[in-house]
């Protein structure tokens, strides 16, 4: 099917889309929806999957176990999501300022590092260089090869030396962004056909 505007679905849109998601599962298609990081691993690691849709630190935790997990890098464009500190112009005195100090210490640098290593971007990614070694910033922002084993989070072995992050560079990732998600007008209604297709 096609949409007028993939970003923002009708309910219209939404209905047809689910039916035919219902249609599949009743055709036994889905091997099974996660609903969290650790149960897409698993998904996975069991065998019971070879191809699914995943958070980055999946992966990243994946290979970790010497599971070769690749993302998949569509000629599309990516399907992409910015997760945004926001602060309630209704928030005042000490809590408008422990908010303030938390956004200053996040953007700051130190969690940039920690995040990259699962695939993520931080918003100021300068700042993070400072807490990434040449070997992890050429590998996750620039792109190239790695010239060592480089650790995830949980700080196994999550990028083999040699390896080419799939998109190439920060900057080529971002520029072929097609979508960034946003919480559409007809949300709420498309959290309760999703509902239909667990209960299904």
């Amino acid at each position: 099917m096609s949409f007028k505007d993939i970003g923002n679905l009708s309910k219209a849109e939404i209905d047809s889309l689910f039916e035919v998601l219902l249609d599949y599962k009743r055709r036994d298609h889905f091997n099974g929806i996660w609903s969290s990081v650790p149960q897409s691993v698993d998904f996975m690691k069991t065998g019971r999957v070879v191809i699914e849709s995943m958070f980055s630190p999946a992966v990243s935790t994946l290979n970790g176990m010497g599971i070769p997990v690749t993302y998949a890098a569509p000629r599309e464009g990516y399907r992409s999501w910015h997760g945004v500190l926001c602060l309630s112009s209704k928030t005042t005195d000490y809590a408008r300022d422990a908010a303030y100090k938390y956004m200053n210490w996040w953007l700051e640098g130190l969690a940039g590092a920690y995040m990259a290593p699962q695939g993520y971007y931080i918003s100021i990614p300068d700042r993070t260089r400072k807490y990434l070694d040449d070997a992890e910033w050429d590998y996750w922002y620039k792109g190239k090869v790695a010239t060592k084993d480089l650790p995830g989070a949980d700080q196994r072995t999550a990028v083999e030396a040699g390896s080419t992050r799939t998109g190439g560079s920060y900057m080529e990732r971002l520029g072929n962004v097609a979508r960034w998600n946003t919480v559409m007008d007809s949300y709420e209604y498309s959290l309760v056909r999703w509902y239909d297709l667990l209960t299904a």
